[in-house]
């Protein structure tokens, strides 16, 4: 398990190292105007995604090992096409009716690109989360690498060229089509000849576990990224672009817990022990939190100065929105642990309840905030939103497994645990 932990995490740094030059390549060549258009196009697909995934998202982690990869693939692509087909029919109503609304939530002329990315990267993670269900780890990691590579170097040639928001949807285009392909490759090459037979049940089983998960990652994007609605309306596409780089730069240091998690999600998804389960939670949460409190902390050393002499001198209030966010970050890092236990152990509305509690915050503090403090109300509602979501789940946690507070304390234990497993881990390389 050590060795997927860090070679996912030895992916998402490489990852978030690509991402830094993107935003780079954003701030100093699209501008605080194209990175907030980016910002809404990005989060658009994320919203068809989230409706995606009640059949091709997390929930096919969660079924790999209890029923046959065609009766999980075919009945996923048949629902991103369903849903998408019917998401285009309902944006000509709700342009014609609302057009105030519509230009806020969708930026003119970029709908069909939205339409498009939305499909390949739908059909891009359903491959992603068959291969973490049958612990393809390391394809996966390949995988996603190849992803972004792909996006940062055709966007690097063609910003430097143009400078423009169509410059990155064209390196989404050629790295997410790429890697649901190679995805795709994975899948079959490595799968046994099996029958689509019962495919209904299942996807109902599917659904049924996935509509919990659905309502519960439609919240948790919520607490992310309603304030990016309320930006725009109150502020304009220039302070969400500066916005959305400091949650991108804030949240980029969530690649720790999103490593350690995925690895327990597969684990636990696997394992009908309920005290395994307990035990690699406590533990990998120690090491999340405390490594994202770090990276964080690094974050907050850095001088205004050198924010705005990096991103452009439009960018300089970048570390504020870091600063604000850092709580809310660090929070998130226990935040991801707990919902990947809660969804490995086959409780989704555990998750669900804690992101309705965070987006009641959100709601609350945004429409009080933002309007006043702008950017700085936005990050301080994510932090209360973020903090909110955590601490539902840790005291669900506590009541479930008996986990005591003092459990969660690093002890000598710990220290030395983990530097046996990094030493016998250099022993196998070295062997």
């Amino acid at each position: 398990m050590l060795k997927k932990i860090l070679g996912t995490a030895g992916t998402r740094i490489l990852n978030a190292i690509f991402t830094l030059v993107i935003l780079w390549l954003m701030t100093n060549y699209v501008g605080s105007k194209g990175l907030g258009t980016i910002g809404l196009i990005v989060l658009d697909i994320t919203l068809l995604q989230l409706v995606f995934d009640l059949l091709a998202g997390n929930p096919l982690v969660y079924f790999s090992s209890r029923a046959s990869f065609y009766q999980l693939l075919i009945p996923a692509y048949g629902w991103i096409i369903l849903i998408m087909a019917i998401a285009v029919l309902l944006m000509w109503p709700f342009r014609l009716f609302t057009p105030e609304i519509y230009s806020v939530v969708v930026p003119p002329g970029y709908e069909k690109h939205i339409a498009a990315l939305a499909i390949i990267n739908g059909i891009m993670q359903t491959h992603y989360n068959l291969l973490i269900g049958k612990s393809k780890i390391k394809e996966y990691n390949i995988l996603f690498t190849l992803q972004i590579a792909i996006t940062l170097i055709l966007f690097t040639i063609l910003a430097l060229q143009n400078g423009s928001p169509m410059d990155y949807i064209t390196g989404l285009y050629a790295g997410w089509t790429l890697s649901a392909l190679g995805g795709f490759y994975v899948l079959v090459s490595g799968s046994k000849k099996g029958s689509v037979k019962g495919w209904r049940e299942v996807s109902t089983k599917v659904f049924r576990f996935g509509r919990l998960s659905f309502l519960a990652n439609i919240l948790h994007l919520g607490n992310k990224r309603f304030s990016f609605y309320i930006i725009k309306a109150f502020s304009g596409l220039s302070m969400l672009g500066i916005y959305n780089a400091g949650a991108q730069l804030s949240e980029g240091v969530r690649i720790i817990g999103q490593s350690i998690s995925l690895v327990q999600y597969s684990a636990i998804s696997g394992s009908r022990d309920s005290e395994y389960a307990r035990r690699l939670t406590v533990q990998l949460m120690k090491v999340s939190v405390t490594l994202t409190t770090l990276a964080m902390l690094v974050l907050i050393l850095i001088p205004s100065e050198v924010y705005g002499l990096v991103f452009s001198s439009k960018f300089i209030h970048v570390k504020e929105v870091v600063v604000l966010l850092t709580p809310g970050v660090i929070a998130l890092s226990a935040n991801t642990i707990f919902s990947h236990y809660f969804s490995g152990r086959g409780h989704p509305e555990v998750n669900l309840h804690s992101n309705v509690a965070g987006f009641v915050v959100t709601l609350l503090f945004a429409l009080l905030l933002i309007p006043v403090y702008h950017i700085k109300g936005a990050a301080a509602t994510a932090s209360l939103s973020y903090f909110t979501s955590m601490l539902y789940q840790y005291f669900v946690f506590q009541k479930q497994t008996g986990t005591r507070f003092s459990d969660w304390m690093i002890k000598k234990e710990d220290v030395r645990d983990f530097r046996i497993l990094v030493k016998e881990l250099f022993k196998e390389k070295k062997g």
